[in-house]
């Protein structure tokens, strides 16, 4: 009879394992948002689903050290933008606006509810808040991983010298000289990304967790600067959130998602928390 008992116990707990396991594999499919394919990433279980925006010329790999860990608790959703990754090149011009209104175009697709939590990293970042502003009702937190802001550009070409703002161009040009034609239209979206984000305000009063990645590299021409720049404008946007948290990761300079993945697991599962408190 133990033994009895004790195997449909063990078949029990293997049953729950796989079905652990098959709530956390990858279910990949292409949408189509209006004549061209967006590729997706679905894992997890449960409410609200976590929505990831990777940062400019980035896709979905960006986040294989947070997103697998984030499935164990939640239903998840990454993508990769028009022209990258493994999406088709789409015929609309690249903006934040433009960005906002293609992920709007395939959580739709994909069939996915609202609300969400979105988790944005640097031009993702701005991409999210814009999408919280304009659809308020569908969001139900924010996690900005060092998110971007275009204000940052003018702010620091009025700060550095001419010698060293140009010495950064300089540097910047030769790092993005093998960029595809969608990752150079996403570096030009930035330009006017900063005049969007300004005319974002308010975003809904749900929870925020912005990270900050603190590391210098005196090295790269303006960045000191730089980052206290970024960490100036960050610090403006939470005076006009009610509900947010400031996380400073002094080990990380920007892809905290890379060098501090348990800091971002931990932002979205506070978030994704007090989202389910509601």
């Amino acid at each position: 009879m133990w033994r009895k008992i004790s195997t449909l116990g063990f078949l029990a707990i293997i049953s729950f394992g796989s079905l652990q396991t098959l709530a956390q594999v990858n279910r990949e499919q292409k949408v189509d948002v209006g004549g061209y394919g967006v590729f997706t990433s679905q894992s997890g279980s449960g409410e609200p689903v976590v929505v990831f925006e990777a940062g400019l010329g980035e896709d979905t790999s960006t986040w294989d050290k947070v997103l697998p860990k984030v499935a164990q608790f939640s239903h998840t959703l990454a993508y990769d933008r028009a022209g990258l990754g493994k999406s088709d090149s789409s015929p609309n011009p690249k903006s934040v606006e433009q960005m906002v209104k293609e992920l709007h175009s395939v959580l739709n697709a994909a069939h996915v509810s609202p609300p969400y939590i979105l988790v944005g990293h640097s031009l993702g970042g701005a991409v999210v808040q814009l999408f919280a502003h304009v659809y308020p009702d569908e969001v139900a937190g924010l996690v900005l991983v060092d998110p971007e802001d275009g204000r940052l550009l003018d702010r620091l070409k009025a700060r550095l010298s001419k010698e060293e703002w140009e010495a950064r161009e300089k540097t910047l040009a030769q790092m993005m000289a093998g960029a595809s034609p969608a990752q150079k239209a996403e570096i030009e979206s930035t330009k006017s990304s900063g005049k969007a984000l300004a005319a974002a305000l308010p975003i809904p009063d749900v929870p925020v967790v912005l990270l900050t990645g603190t590391l210098k590299d005196p090295s790269f021409p303006g960045n000191p600067m730089e980052q206290d720049l970024k960490r100036e404008l960050q610090e403006e946007f939470l005076k006009s959130v009610l509900h947010g948290d400031h996380v400073l990761v002094p080990n990380s300079r920007h892809y905290i998602q890379e060098d501090s993945p348990q800091l971002v697991i931990d932002a979205i599962q506070k978030v994704v928390n007090e989202s389910r408190k509601k």
